[in-house]
């Protein structure tokens, strides 16, 4: 089968218009990921102030956040003993084993709505002081509380 000249310049101006369209998403994904690296050089502290705004879904995602990072680290330990520690995450997973992700949820935002002046305390302080600390019976390295 013979192709027109007219079949082949279609053919090549087809090919280009796929490598221009290409091109351009490709450069539009690059710059998108520039700009995310841009905003992510700093990892942000979650507040009260956006606590405020999340969504129920949101809460919930940086609860089970959480919850993973207590997860591998006592995985990671079950495989390697000898990395045992007393450190926080260790002392978050003493103190959050077995409290519903809604009761954190809740006493967060009790927390905040009882509280509207310490809107700039991190979500995670408020977690370790309202929800992690009342359930253990020593802090991080098994020292003991002090005073507040």
């Amino acid at each position: 089968m013979k192709m027109t000249n007219i079949t082949r310049i279609c053919c090549i101006l087809i090919l280009l218009a796929g490598w221009v369209v290409v091109g351009k998403a490709v450069a539009a994904d690059e710059a998108a990921v520039v700009d995310t690296q841009k905003v992510l050089q700093e990892m942000p502290v979650l507040t009260g102030e956006t606590w405020q705004t999340m969504q129920p879904d949101s809460k919930i995602a940086f609860i089970w956040g959480v919850g993973h990072v207590v997860t591998i680290e006592e995985h990671v330990i079950q495989r390697h003993p000898e990395l045992l520690r007393k450190d926080f995450v260790a002392k978050l997973g003493d103190g959050l084993r077995g409290v519903p992700m809604s009761s954190i949820i809740e006493q967060v935002d009790g927390y905040y709505r009882q509280n509207p002046d310490d809107l700039d305390l991190p979500v995670m302080r408020v977690i370790w002081s309202e929800v992690v600390r009342p359930r253990l019976k020593a802090g991080i390295a098994d020292q003991p509380f002090r005073e507040q």
